[in-house]
């Protein structure tokens, strides 16, 4: 069954896809087979692995068109080139989900990837910057969220709005928890990094991950070339940083680095 982890946050420009990207290439790394699913309309996830011409259909067929009757989610669904490492592709036509009114549209995304559960080991959803219907659909269909948060001055704001929403989707969603939250854009060098970081330890306390994602320019241009991190710098700070929330993204997931040895091998 897999395992279902939406990377949300409703502040944009704090590095959900840039996480999303190197999360999910660096589980496929250790082995596991993994599914990205792109639900921003941005497309910026999307057009990190495929280009245009590769593209038949996306979500938007899957979510909209067919309303989950027709086609099936595994016609959005592409390889990409890295090995066990999937990916959903989205359309522009995805920001048409937040005009969606029906109770049971909510659970389209859920009821979709049921005929995937067995195929991965780990989901990892893409949200867009928002706390609309797009993102209640990821978090009823998830386990667990995880939330980038930017090193830098009033970037908490608009975080225990997130908590809300998920407080108020675990009504019909009750095993759906906050894995924490992960500090990106840390810069060592200025004073609004080390207080920001300080803040997020008193707010979040254990659920603050021990990782720090360093700005570094490597994260920035690697998407230009369609590549993760660990493919355009792999002797980077973003590569190590990357790589260190991964392995503490399975610590927290209780996987052991055991089964990670185990999967690699069966591979």
């Amino acid at each position: 069954m897999s395992k279902v982890v939406a990377i949300a946050n409703q502040k944009g420009g704090v590095g959900k896809t840039t996480t999303a990207v190197n999360l999910g290439a660096g589980l496929a790394i250790e082995g596991f087979r993994v599914l990205m699913i792109d639900l921003d309309s941005q497309c910026n996830l999307t057009r990190t692995f495929l280009t245009p011409d590769m593209i038949q259909n996306t979500l938007a067929n899957v979510l909209i068109d067919n309303k989950g009757d027709g086609l099936p989610f595994g016609a959005a669904v592409y390889e990409t080139h890295i090995g066990n490492l999937d990916l959903a592709a989205a359309h522009i036509r995805l920001a048409r989900l937040e005009k969606s009114g029906q109770f049971d549209d909510l659970f389209r995304l859920k009821d979709a990837l049921t005929s995937l559960a067995a195929e991965y080991d780990f989901v990892i959803i893409d949200c867009p910057p928002s706390l609309g219907v797009v993102v209640t659909q990821a978090l009823l269909a998830s386990d667990h969220v995880l939330i980038p948060v930017a090193a830098e001055y009033y970037a908490f704001e608009g975080t225990q709005d997130l908590e809300e929403t998920v407080k108020s989707v675990r009504r019909s969603n009750p095993a759906l928890n906050i894995l924490g939250y992960v500090i990106t854009r840390f810069d060592a060098r200025t004073t609004a990094s080390a207080e920001a970081y300080a803040q997020a330890q008193t707010m979040f306390g254990d659920k603050l991950f021990e990782t720090l994602i360093r700005s570094n320019t490597h994260l920035i241009a690697a998407p230009a070339y369609r590549q993760s991190i660990y493919e355009y710098a792999q002797a980077s700070r973003g590569s190590e940083d990357y790589m260190s929330l991964t392995r503490e993204f399975l610590s927290r997931m209780e996987i052991s680095a055991k089964v990670r040895v185990l999967k690699g091998k069966a591979k």
